[in-house]
């Protein structure tokens, strides 16, 4: 099992690392943290823990994208 599993997860790490590569940094800081809020929201809240930091993580990405542009 254990020799089956690392070709698929160094072609799930390929793929997610590249599907990152035409977003803008809006997107970029988004979507980083929402992935962010899910990891910390999971083990405190379960399911709906990680679904609450997700949303707020990629909220606080805009709010960062977004004082990045006033510059």
């Amino acid at each position: 099992m254990k020799s089956a599993a690392l070709p698929f997860l160094t072609l799930l790490l390929a793929l997610v690392l590249n599907g990152c590569a035409g977003m803008s940094q809006g997107e970029q800081r988004m979507v980083s943290g929402a992935a962010i809020g899910a990891v910390v929201g999971g083990p405190v809240g379960g399911g709906v823990g990680a679904l609450l930091g997700a949303g707020v993580g990629a909220g606080v990405g805009y709010a960062v994208d977004q004082s990045h542009e006033s510059y």
